[in-house]
This record gives structure tokens, sequence and C-alpha cells, in this order.
């Protein structure tokens, strides 16, 4: 399948919101959403813009915007590398299994070896077997014992 990575701006906002909804909901079928939900999902995706945070990489197949990528920069002091985070990673139920994911995944690389990152990270629901067989297959290794701790403001 013919994809095309492209960043969010301002103006795909209203095309790709269902895709936020989508993740948010991501234990629904891909089913109609809420306006409020709509609204909320542009919401969001505008104050990702304004904080500029962080960047989102969306796939296009023909006019469609069927995934999308979140991703962050942070910093190895012990390697002295640059290390990408994938905060979000989802694909329109219609085009899973199609590559999607892991397209997104190969340009968050890409990007990575562009700027000599050290590594990439990402955090998965241990209930996710079709993500965790993708990154495993992408070369990701699960490191064990490795805790996550969330301070919430």
């Amino acid at each position: 399948m013919q994809l095309k990575i492209v960043p969010l701006n301002e103006s795909l906002i209203p095309k790709v919101r269902g895709l936020v909804s989508g993740y948010l909901n991501s234990s629904s079928n891909g089913g109609a959403f809420s306006s409020e939900q709509m609204e909320e999902c542009e919401q969001i995706l505008n104050r990702f813009l304004c904080f500029n945070l962080a960047h989102c990489y969306l796939a296009k197949h023909g006019e469609d915007y069927v995934g999308l990528i979140v991703l962050s920069w942070s910093f190895s002091l012990s390697k002295g590398y640059a290390v990408l985070r994938i905060e979000a990673l989802y694909s329109s139920p219609k085009y899973r299994n199609k590559g999607v994911g892991r397209r997104l995944l190969q340009h968050a690389i890409d990007l990575a070896n562009e700027r000599k990152a050290t590594r990439l990270q990402l955090e998965t629901d241990d209930d996710n077997a079709p993500a965790r067989a993708l990154y495993t297959n992408l070369g990701f290794e699960l490191l064990t014992g490795k805790g996550v701790y969330m301070l919430f403001l």
C-alpha cells in the first residue's frame, strides 16, 4: 500500500481529528464519534500545535489520513546523544495489518538515525500483542525490570 508520511499542521486538524478520537477510544471498532468528541479532539490537536513540545506525523493513503505517530525528543546524559520517544501510535481499524504502523515506526527510526539518536523508546500495554509483535519485528527489545513512575500535576 502506498503511504505518504506528512507532518501535522493546522490546516489538517479537521481532517485528522477522527484519528485522535479513534486513538482515545481504541477499544471501539472505528464507529461514528459524537460531534462533542470530534470537537474535543480538534481542541486537543490545536493545543498540541500550540505547545510545540512534540511532533505528530500522519500516514496518508490517497486522500485519507489513516494513522498517526507522536514523537518527542529527549537527551541521554549517560550516552551523550538524543533519545526519540514514541508517545502514541495509531492506525485506523480499516487499515490495520496493512503496514501503516510499520511505516510510521520506520519514519521514526529514520528520524532517529538522521539525528544520531542513541535509542528509540516506547511503552505499550501488556495485553497489546499485535503492537508488541510489530515492535519486536522491527528490532525493539523489551527491557524487563524497568518501572514507570508518573507524577500527575
